[in-house]
């Protein structure tokens, strides 16, 4: 699911009539909200719904299938959302 379609799902149980320009909007802030918390506190909990948490992945040594030489791919931090119990 891209950005426009979660809009348009948005829009289809948001309260208010608004145009896909004003949710987009919406969904832009509501994005940028959420790296800027992450990137302050390093998690987000959403009660009910999940968790988003910030996870250092550590450096590995990873080999080319067709050249067969050896990489490094080196640490970085992704972004990890763990479903509740009760959207399972």
């Amino acid at each position: 699911m891209n950005k426009r379609e979660f809009a348009k799902i948005y829009r289809k149980i948001s309260p208010y009539d608004a145009t896909i320009e004003t949710v987009l909007t919406d969904v832009d802030i509501f994005l940028e909200t959420l790296r800027e918390a992450l990137q302050i506190e390093g998690e987000v909990k959403f009660v009910k719904r999940g968790t988003f948490e910030v996870i250092s992945r550590k450096p590995r040594v990873i080999s080319n299938p067709v050249t067969r030489e050896r990489m490094t791919v080196y640490p970085k931090k992704i972004v990890r959302f763990r479903a509740s119990k009760k959207i399972k």
